[in-house]
């Protein structure tokens, strides 16, 4: 009976982008001992073909009556990718032989493996026997579709004969480096890739009309499954170049035109909103309900019975030290707030493996903190004690609207009264209480909760008052130092620098250049500490306290 080949089953493509492998085709149907056992009862014996190897031709018994073992022209193998990186395409180089089994008794005994043409043929002759599987596992692959499971389902090898064929296939090939692999399948409904070989039918009148042989891919054509290659290393990460140097005549991205050119435009646009604030408030305080808030609210509050009149020596000495220490401080500060690169660090003497080291400049800002802290303590103790805090704390809410009247005398340039010696105006008063009783405690207790003296271990307290918190108002807490000390300075200088000089530096009320020269003296003595204040000079200061170095 007539036999038709069904379609070959296509699978993935061998290279990314190319066509499905195999191509497109009809799948051969392969014969062999069992096959030419079926149609030995309906057709003549098939005589050897004209191609046949005499070796072949020696390996068919007298009157077996079966279809004869040929070896025909051999065919280039297609070869594929090579099994590893940067290697040769696999298979080797070499022809592919084509024969067609002989039929041929094996014992029982030998179970050798089946290649996969020829176990789907005796699966389709004899169901029975392709039923019947051995205790040899089968050996998987690659699945054939991503994602899947290995290809074939794992399961036992059937237990068929095999044909001696495999001899003359075997002698046929070419050397190959390595022993060719078989794979052991069972009967499966696809059909295998094989190569056809057409055999000429001996009688087309009693027997179907041949078949062409099916001879399996030879083991050695078949890659092995490839070991999936190591994972590379991840690139080592690369350090971002540091920045380039600022090209000359620029400061960062602007050159000194641009700088001074913004500085012109700026001031302008400053005296240009100045002068309109003098007109604005000039023409409000002319207002005849303005004129009545003005008498009412001179801008000054009379002082608790026993105050104290003039000023002492200390106060002026506390005075020096609390500028001195301040500017410093406030030095200090930007330069912890925008170092990169510590040009040395400090360990204190009692730390161990290095715990508590810190960057030279920040030991510098801790320990000027500490003696501004003890300067305040003074200066404040001193206040109570000689009855001075009377002249810097409000007593009484009519401190608020005097100290509105006096802002706007201020900004209308005409001036209030002054008469520091006996008494400050009240927005002095309250400038005064707001920086000695709230920024400056503001400033200490931000300062210790960045600093090494706060208990790092302390997880209740630390939650309580995060250092976050402390970051938030430490650096405002400085901008208003900076604002004050700059309003403080021009409002001295404006109002008769003279005698203000004189009440703060020379402890006397006149009008003379003492308190001037004193005053000067600060300043050089002020610069000189601003100078000095370099790791050059910091470093054996601070390596009598603790241990300096990178």
């Amino acid at each position: 009976m007539a036999t038709y080949p069904p379609t070959l089953r296509r699978g993935l493509p061998r290279e990314p982008g190319g066509d499905a492998w195999p191509p497109l085709g009809t799948a051969p149907v392969a014969v062999d001992a069992a096959a030419g056992s079926v149609a030995e009862a309906a057709a003549p014996p098939v005589a050897p073909s004209v191609e046949m190897t005499d070796a072949a031709a020696a390996a068919i018994p007298d009157g077996s009556g079966v279809a004869a073992a040929a070896a025909g022209p051999a065919r280039s193998i297609r070869r594929g990718l090579p099994r590893v990186a940067g290697g040769d395409p696999w298979p080797p180089e070499g022809t592919a032989p084509v024969a067609v089994a002989p039929a041929a008794v094996v014992p029982a005994a030998a179970e050798p493996a089946v290649p996969i043409a020829a176990a789907a043929a005796t699966a389709t002759a004899t169901p029975a026997a392709a039923a019947e599987t051995s205790d040899r596992p089968l050996r998987r692959g690659l699945p054939r579709v991503k994602g899947a499971e290995p290809w074939p389902p794992a399961g036992f090898a059937p237990a068929l004969a095999v044909a001696a064929h495999q001899a003359p296939a075997a002698a046929a090939m070419p050397a190959a480096p390595e022993q060719p692999a078989v794979v052991d399948l069972p009967a499966v409904a696809e059909q295998p890739v094989v190569i056809e070989q057409p055999v000429p039918a001996t009688s087309a009148t009693t027997a179907p009309p041949a078949r062409p042989a099916r001879v399996p891919l030879a083991a050695a054509t078949r890659p092995a499954p490839t070991r999936p290659a190591p994972a590379r290393p991840a690139p080592a990460q690369r350090r971002p170049a540091s920045a380039p140097a600022p090209k000359p005549g620029r400061f960062g991205d602007y050159t000194t035109g641009q700088l001074v050119g913004s500085a012109v435009i700026g001031g302008f646009a400053l005296l240009l909103a100045a002068t309109f604030a003098v007109v604005a408030v000039n023409w409000f305080i002319r207002l005849d309900f303005m004129q009545d808030f003005l008498a009412a609210y001179p801008g000054e509050t009379h002082l608790p019975e026993g105050a104290p009149v003039g000023l002492p020596a200390w106060l002026g000495w506390q005075h020096f030290f609390n500028v001195f220490l301040i500017v410093l401080i406030i030095r200090s500060g930007l330069q912890v707030r925008t170092e990169k690169r510590p040009a040395a660090y400090w360990t204190p003497k009692w730390a161990k493996g290095g715990t508590g080291k810190i960057s030279l400049n920040l030991w510098f800002h801790q320990s000027l903190d500490i003696l501004w802290l003890v300067n305040g303590v003074v200066f404040v103790v001193l206040l109570f004690v000689t009855g001075q805090w009377m002249r810097v704390v409000p007593t009484s809410w009519d401190y608020i609207p005097n100290a509105v009247s006096a802002a706007l005398q201020y900004v209308s340039l005409d001036w209030p009264l002054e008469n520091g010696w006996v008494n400050y105006n009240s927005l002095q008063v309250l400038a005064y209480f707001v920086t000695i009783f709230i920024a400056a405690p503001l400033a200490v207790v931000t300062g210790v909760r960045m600093s090494g003296l706060w208990p790092k271990n302390a997880k209740t307290l630390n939650r309580i008052y995060p250092v976050e918190w402390a970051r938030a108002v430490h650096f405002p807490v400085m901008l208003y130092f900076v604002a004050f000390i700059v309003v403080h300075v021009a409002l001295v200088l404006l109002t008769g620098a003279l005698r203000n000089l004189n009440h703060m530096y020379a402890a006397q009320d006149t009008v003379s250049w003492l308190g001037f020269w004193i005053f000067v003296a600060s300043l050089v003595v002020i610069g000189a500490a601003w100078v000095a204040a370099r790791p050059l000079v910091l470093a054996p200061i601070a390596g009598l306290f603790g241990k300096v170095g990178r």
